[in-house]
């Protein structure tokens, strides 16, 4: 494949990314080809290579003869998505609490203040990127770059695949629980603050698989 192609299929995945993170693709709905092409203002060749690209993270799903449609998440799925979630923090807060320096608690004080000040009144995809930015600071305070990659993909799937505009309603209580496990973290404590994330996560969860029960 020459670079020239290359190039262009990593643009078209990149450009499907974005209206997929900007919910303007619905779970289940069948990806026209013309629709991508005028709406990317790109040839069929690459959205395909993006598409499938896609299909291998998960977020889209190819129907024989049928062709792309968006993947849609279950409350079962959504609920292992987090009980995943749930474990793969403990984990991340071991490694953070062992291993963080001062520089590494002042690049999370910053996340948590940029979140908490952050005013919109629903869960946007605005607050969606300050939250991952946050737990992606506690992920990388392990120094352990393999894990941080690995979680980094997980929870691109995870918002990527889930309407989190169903959090909104949680907005403060997050805003709280973000502090307390900042505090945590400074004190070193590895147990309070695998409370909070446990009480964090399920509160999340909870929310979501409510909204795909309806």
């Amino acid at each position: 494949m020459k670079k020239g192609e290359i190039s262009k299929n990593l643009e078209a995945y990149n450009a499907i990314k974005e209206l997929v993170a900007g919910h303007k693709l619905s779970p289940g709905q069948k990806l026209i080809y013309r629709d991508l092409e005028e709406a990317l203002g790109m040839s069929k060749t690459p959205i395909i290579n993006g598409l499938m690209r896609l299909e291998q993270e998960g977020l889209v799903v190819s129907k024989r003869n049928r062709g792309f449609f968006m993947r849609e998440v279950s409350a079962d799925e959504a609920e292992q998505i987090y009980d995943l979630r749930e474990k793969l923090e403990e984990i991340s807060i071991g490694y953070a609490i062992k291993n963080w320096d001062s520089d590494d608690l002042n690049i999370l004080e910053q996340k948590l203040n940029l979140y908490k000040n952050y005013s919109a009144p629903i869960y946007d995809r605005k607050r969606l990127e300050l939250d991952t930015e946050f737990h992606m600071q506690i992920a990388k305070m392990g120094k352990n770059d393999f894990f941080t990659s690995m979680i980094k993909q997980f929870y691109e799937n995870i918002y990527f695949s889930l309407n989190v505009v169903y959090l909104t309603s949680y907005i403060d209580n997050f805003k709280e629980e973000h502090e307390l496990v900042f505090n945590a973290i400074k004190e070193r404590n590895l147990t309070e603050t695998k409370r909070v994330l446990r009480l964090h996560t399920r509160a999340a969860r909870k929310l979501l698989v409510a909204a795909l029960e309806v």
